[in-house]
């Protein structure tokens, strides 16, 4: 049994992001945008101006996949990319001014979609669940380091 909790867990994650990301969709499809684009938007959104990189660190994501949904909310007008006046090589991305109050009623409504989502779940329970999600990151990220370490040892 003790062999199958593990698996459980990751299958209980899988399954939520796939729910979250299914309401999310259903959510917010009068915005004809996707979820990372939407995601995108929010953290520039609450960031202003952010990197490449640290877009990508934040998201999850590889550089080159936020550079192509940055590429597309260029082409449709809601993002733009800018370079550092002090360092040409620094590329930032920002919201464009047309879209910046759009970019506020979307993390509003994103906002208030959690709120709603949550609201009959007690204080309680949401510090169960977010106690439990920060042992499984403490759990996953010590034995990342640990990996690594053990990889090194064996090369």
């Amino acid at each position: 049994m003790q062999g199958q909790l593990p698996r459980k867990i990751l299958d209980l994650l899988r399954e939520a992001k796939r729910n979250f990301e299914k309401l999310l969709r259903r959510a917010f499809e009068h915005y004809q945008l996707t979820i990372p684009q939407i995601a995108l938007i929010i953290l520039l959104n609450e960031n202003q101006e952010m990197s490449i990189s640290d877009i990508s660190q934040k998201m999850g994501l590889s550089k080159s996949t936020v550079s192509g949904i940055i590429d597309r909310l260029e082409r449709i007008g809601i993002v733009r990319r800018k370079r550092s006046d002090k360092d040409r090589r620094i590329v930032t991305a920002v919201l464009t001014e047309q879209f910046q109050i759009r970019g506020s009623e979307l993390e509003q409504n994103f906002n208030r979609l959690l709120c709603d989502i949550f609201n009959t779940v007690s204080e309680q329970a949401l510090l169960e669940i977010i106690k439990g999600l920060e042992m499984f990151n403490e759990i996953i990220s010590a034995n990342t380091d640990s990996f690594a370490a053990s990889e090194l040892s064996r090369a």
